[in-house]
């Protein structure tokens, strides 16, 4: 786990780069430009606090980025995929903001970790996350091989209202790189 906060660093974010030094050129340059217009989009829902958790932070990137006091952030690069699929980590009411940033798409049972983001978030909190439309993926492909076999769902509007339905209320919505790739704000709502 990475934690960022005025103390410092905690933990080592693994380099992402790593991961893509075997990809062309074209994948190399699609990924910092994707990662860069990602956490440019989400930024525009996030209106600062005290605590900010990153669910699939790769290197930390976007963590960095954050104007929020203490920063968590976890990743499979770093061997927490149970984090990621199953329960995290902190108590209820918790985080101010919980971003999840081209991950929702990998996700097994996206329901789950809704339920998870939601406990984990204070009354009022935010989830803002992107994720590709479907229609981007021969793009996708161009650069990252079979991604049909590491995306499990696609998400519209609609679908995303859907899947959390009774947790969050949809707050925000837009569409950006062509409009195919998209980004949600999602504010929790009260337990019932």
């Amino acid at each position: 786990m990475l934690k960022i906060s005025e103390n410092g660093v905690e933990g080592t974010p693994p380099n992402r780069m790593d991961a893509v030094k075997s990809r062309p050129l074209i994948g190399k340059l699609a990924l910092r430009f994707t990662r860069w217009q990602r956490a440019r989009n989400a930024e525009r829902y996030m209106d600062g606090g005290d605590t900010h958790l990153d669910i699939g932070c790769g290197d930390g990137y976007f963590l960095f980025r954050s104007p929020y006091k203490i920063r968590y952030g976890f990743d499979e690069l770093m061997g927490e995929q149970d984090k990621i699929n199953d329960r995290i980590d902190f108590p209820d009411n918790y985080f101010d903001l919980v971003s999840m940033l081209a991950v929702i798409e990998h996700l097994p049972d996206v329901r789950n970790m809704l339920e998870e983001i939601q406990r984990v978030l204070k009354p009022g909190g935010k989830l803002v996350l992107t994720t590709p439309k479907q229609s981007a993926e021969w793009i996708i492909d161009l650069y990252l091989k079979n991604v049909h076999d590491i995306h499990e769902t696609y998400f519209d509007r609609n679908s995303m209202q859907e899947v959390s339905a009774g947790l969050f209320k949809l707050t925000g919505y837009h569409t950006f790189i062509l409009g195919l790739n998209q980004a949600f704000c999602l504010e929790k709502i009260a337990s019932a």
